[in-house]
């Protein structure tokens, strides 16, 4: 009886001892479990799409004179008025400046005079002539006189109508280098004259796309100045002469205003409508796995995760364009790129 007590208790410890067992394994496994879930990890995704865009491109520049000219004297003298101010208007043909003319004025009084004695020589010397009083040669140098003569009198008067100093062009005198009393000679600087009816902006163009900007062509300008501001100019020419970065200066007029005035070295941008079209797979430009050696994205299969080398194109503001490598409709993981790795489980957040 004794024995049969004894086994039955050492059984029913062995049946506890069981249950305890099945129970710790039962834990186990819902942790291993709990933990599995802990290392899945949740991206967000966007699916590959086909879209086309029409590109604008940008360049920017910096203003420059639209046309500039610096007077030089052409006579000699002394400035006896000057009617030109700094940063003062001028129209073109308006007299800015005079030379005294008196010496010039004697001179040329005193050439009439001698020309006129050297036509009367020249008379008396072919009257002689035909009675073959005189030679040939005395005729001849007589004619030389009168022609010597007026030849200085056009010399002269050309001089007395250059004392009068007028503007070539409209525009504002940017520079005075001369003062009323002061002595010029020829090819002294006067004046530099500015015109302000335009400014000349000068925008570097990469060669491939400098067709697109042939001269006529219309373009819409944006002055750093005039925030939300758009002005109209227009393409005058492309510069023969390339810079060292591959581009080429190109000029475009854009008229000046009183409402927005524009000034030499401002900056300004050019927006220029591509012709061409761009189309083809898509995705979001935040897919690119920067940590890879070459352009890829992380493609989401199921619930596993697959590293995908891409061909990328060119980018369209946050857009990529894709030229191989992704399939219309795949999910690319677009948040939580980083630390994932090739294989791995994912939860796609809704």
């Amino acid at each position: 009886m004794k024995k049969l007590v004894t086994i039955l208790g050492i059984l029913t410890c062995m049946g506890g001892t069981t249950a305890l067992l099945m129970s710790n394994k039962q834990k186990q496994a819902g942790q291993i479990r709990d933990a599995q879930k802990a290392l899945i990890t949740t991206v967000s995704t966007a699916p590959v799409t086909r879209q086309s865009f029409s590109e604008a491109a940008q360049y920017v520049g910096k203003t420059e004179c639209w046309r500039e000219v610096t007077m030089n004297a052409t006579t000699q003298g002394t400035i006896r008025t000057l009617t030109a101010h700094l940063d003062g208007p001028v129209r073109e043909g308006q007299p800015v400046l005079t030379v005294d003319t008196e010496l010039t004025t004697i001179a040329i009084a005193q050439a009439e005079a001698q020309r006129h004695k050297a036509q009367t020589d020249l008379a008396r010397y072919e009257t002689l002539q035909r009675e073959n009083n005189v030679p040939l040669t005395d005729v001849e140098n007589a004619r030389l006189q009168v022609r010597t003569l007026e030849t200085q009198l056009l010399t002269l008067r050309k001089q007395l109508r250059d004392a009068v100093v007028k503007a070539p062009i409209s525009g504002i005198v940017t520079t005075k280098l001369v003062e009323p009393g002061m002595f010029i000679a020829p090819g002294a600087p006067l004046l530099t004259i500015t015109d302000v009816s335009a400014v000349k902006l000068v925008v570097g163009v990469p060669e491939a796309e400098v067709d697109q900007l042939r001269p006529g062509r219309h373009v819409a300008v944006q002055f750093d100045m005039y925030p939300g501001q758009s002005m109209m100019g227009t393409v005058q020419q492309v510069r023969l002469k390339g810079g060292d970065t591959g581009k080429f200066p190109v000029e475009i007029r854009v008229a000046n205003s009183h409402s927005a005035p524009l000034r030499v070295g401002m900056t300004a941008g050019v927006s220029v409508p591509n012709a061409s079209r761009a189309s083809g797979l898509t995705i979001p430009r935040a897919a690119l796995v920067t940590t890879s050696a070459t352009p890829a994205v992380y493609v989401v299969q199921g619930r596993q995760l697959s590293l995908r080398p891409i061909q990328p194109g060119p980018t369209f503001g946050t857009t990529l364009l894709v030229n191989k490598g992704l399939q219309p409709g795949e999910q690319v993981v677009v948040s939580g790129t980083e630390g994932l790795k090739e294989g791995q489980t994912v939860v796609v957040s809704e």
